[in-house]
């Protein structure tokens, strides 16, 4: 599985660009402010349906023009499938397996991947959200049972805070038991993960740490994993939200901690230390996806040059041969260092691809 090749028109800093890539290592090089780490946006985009660098497709519209359009083509299993998706800055459009929607949802899984950016970092040190969106993306490109429970949850929950709003006690039983019933299974399978991760970012702490860290994702769920116990919770609960007007415990306040050394890296970790642990993780998150799809997943690196010191970056480049389908943007040349030479190099120079 990989992705073959992109057209990109009037998306950010592009007019009109095609790149055509290697299954294996991807290196987009030049100046920054030319459109590298655009261009791993866009694949991003397709993998995801999302932007990484931002909530407003708007921003994704060159200057000046109406709309965005990109199109790829993927390769699975031998077969190659393309794939269409604009944004007019009111509406989206995609076109896939002969079908067209008005969503970009369905891209979701259709192209595993992993992404390791600079603002990664906020997995340590910001706030529980960016870490349970870690864990929801993830998730959900090798699940569609948890993307369908997480948006049951949510669509139950948004309704059960506004009947406590309105102090309607009577309506809420029926929206606390859907909450309660996906709540368990979204409990389950986070859980799931942390657990598969273990071994493979114990593995990675060593390589990149020279054996000198270890490092520990730890799940800090906020309710319990027994639906009959969080049903009694949010009963419990309900006068004191009734309040407040929102619900206080379910899977929306779940977080998790990294651990180094078996201290939370947020308190008491350098940032020397952190790059390293987020750097672990991120190759153990690609692994595991990896192992639950069957099939190698695509790793995206932005930035490569200001994750980590000198000798660990090499480690992380030496990695690189064994991702397969992998994407990184530097500003230096290739040829600077030899773990990058046996990729397929494209230069990117004030949004063209050379």
């Amino acid at each position: 599985m990989y992705l073959k090749s992109l057209y990109l028109r009037n998306f950010r800093n592009y007019t009109e660009a095609e790149a055509h890539f290697s299954p294996h290592l991807n290196v987009f090089y030049g100046d920054n402010g030319q459109g590298k780490t655009s261009l791993l946006e866009a694949i991003y985009l397709i993998a995801s349906g999302r932007s990484f660098r931002t909530q407003h497709l708007n921003e994704l519209i060159k200057e000046g023009a109406s709309f965005f359009f990109i199109e790829a083509r993927i390769v699975q299993s031998n077969v190659e499938q393309s794939l269409k998706l604009s944004f007019d800055g009111q509406a989206r459009f995609l076109q896939m397996s002969g079908n067209s929607y008005n969503t970009f949802h369905p891209l979701l899984g259709l192209l595993p991947s992993v992404l390791y950016t600079p603002n990664d970092m906020e997995l340590i040190s910001g706030s529980p959200s960016a870490r349970r969106r870690f864990l929801n993306l993830h998730l959900a490109q090798s699940d569609p049972l948890y993307v369908h429970h997480l948006t049951r949850y949510w669509r139950a929950m948004k309704q059960r805070n506004c009947l406590l709003r309105m102090k309607k006690k009577e309506e809420i039983d029926c929206w606390e038991m859907e909450m309660a019933q996906s709540s368990a299974y979204l409990f389950k399978i986070r859980q799931e993960m942390l657990t598969e991760l273990k071994e493979p970012l114990e593995h990675q702490s060593k390589i990149l740490s020279s054996d000198k860290e270890t490092h520990e994702i730890r799940f800090q769920p906020s309710t319990p994993s027994d639906p009959e116990r969080y049903l009694k919770q949010l009963q419990k609960n309900r006068p004191r939200e009734m309040d407040l007007g929102l619900t206080l415990t379910g899977p929306h306040r779940d977080d998790l901690s990294i651990l180094i050394q078996g201290r939370p890296a947020r308190l008491f970790a350098s940032e020397g230390q952190k790059k390293t642990a987020i750097a672990a993780l991120k190759m153990a998150e690609q692994r595991r996806l990896c192992n639950r799809i069957h099939a190698p997943a695509i790793m995206g690196i932005d930035d490569l040059g200001l994750h980590l010191d000198e000798t660990r970056q090499k480690l992380l480049r030496a990695a690189l041969e064994n991702l397969g389908q992998v994407f990184v943007t530097t500003p230096y040349l290739p040829s600077i260092w030899k773990e990058l030479e046996k990729g397929l190099h494209i230069r990117v120079e004030n949004g063209s691809i050379k």
